[in-house]
């Protein structure tokens, strides 16, 4: 049949007037097909269909291994209804886990839930599902003289972290990086020397898609160029031990170098902290973090309240005086 044909208004008639029963009947047979498919093996379709990277994929996955744990059994796509999702976040919750945790697992749940039925293979969630509300907390960082202290306390390191580079070489380094360009572990890691244009970095988030652009300081820049000259390598800061590992090493150079107990996130939040400290205002931290123009995540939950007034005076009313 040619195209004239198709398009005559005798067959546009005849296809605009196919029954819904037909559509319906298709929806049906994708939720049927739902009954066999476990939400764990859906998260591998989700994962890949939304590109996440490793990391987060296996969030997702404990996710849909927690709540088949408690549960007792695998849950089907076509097992998820309000009183389900409510009941393990409920009791999840219970648990004693944070709230902010329990916010994270109800976030991934949820949007397993409604990828699964974007694609008609259960019934969509409404607004009845448990909510996690997460109370404000003061975000902590560490401060300039904090980073200083760490940078003495790495070079002080001795032994190799596998890569070839020694570990007090490798520490410096990546502290130093991750104080000026404020990119999480993940993608300071992956981090390529041709992603370098001179001393600027430019990459685009693993967990956000969006782009970010930082400069390096002239001594990171004379660290980088002196590292790469006795290592050459694709990788700024390349790091092939596990994560468990890493975070392991962190926790023993914080306490040798006297600082706060933190993690390696403390030095992201220091970085948009300093930032904020030197152009108060003027949402340069969200910018440095490579968040969205407007976006409040910044001063929400990366910015360290304790550590700007220390630099940057609280104003407060005038002292009241009668009766004094």
């Amino acid at each position: 049949m040619g195209m004239d044909a198709l398009c005559a208004p005798a067959v546009v008639g005849q296809l605009v007037a196919k029954p819904v029963e037909h559509y319906a009947g298709l929806v049906e047979i994708r939720k049927r097909s739902a009954q066999a498919m476990r939400l764990v093996d859906y998260v591998r379709v989700y994962a890949t269909t939304h590109q996440l990277v490793a990391e987060t994929h296996r969030q997702y996955e404990v996710t849909a291994e927690r709540i088949d744990a408690w549960a007792g059994q695998p849950v089907m796509l076509s097992d998820l209804n309000e009183l389900l999702v409510s009941g393990w976040l409920r009791d999840y919750a219970a648990q004693g886990w944070k709230p902010a945790t329990v916010r994270s697992k109800r976030t991934q749940l949820m949007a397993l839930w409604r990828a699964a039925a974007d694609e008609y293979l259960c019934d969509p969630p409404t607004r009845r599902v448990r909510s996690a509300r997460v109370p404000w907390e003061p975000r902590e960082c560490w401060t300039l003289d904090e980073v200083n202290q760490l940078l003495r306390a790495a070079r002080r390191l001795r032994r190799s972290p596998g890569g070839g580079m020694p570990r007090a070489e490798w520490f410096d380094l990546a502290i130093r990086v991750a104080w000026d360009s404020g990119l999480r572990w993940g993608d300071q890691i992956a981090l390529r020397t041709e992603s370098l244009y001179g001393s600027v970095v430019m990459v685009a988030q693993s967990k956000t898609r969006r782009p970010v652009c930082a400069r390096l300081s002239a001594s990171t820049m004379a660290a980088l160029s002196e590292s790469l000259r006795r290592y050459p390598r694709s990788h700024v800061t390349p790091w092939s031990a596990s994560h468990e590992t890493f975070n392991a090493q962190v926790r023993r150079l914080v306490a040798r170098a006297g600082i706060r107990p933190g993690t390696w996130k403390w030095l992201r939040r220091g970085s948009a902290t300093d930032v904020e400290i030197q152009q108060p205002g003027k949402g340069m931290a969200a910018r440095h973090l490579g968040h969205a123009p407007g976006s409040r995540v910044a001063e929400i939950n990366y910015l360290s309240p304790a550590v700007i007034a220390q630099h940057i005076p609280i104003v407060s009313p005038r002292e009241l005086t009668s009766g004094a």
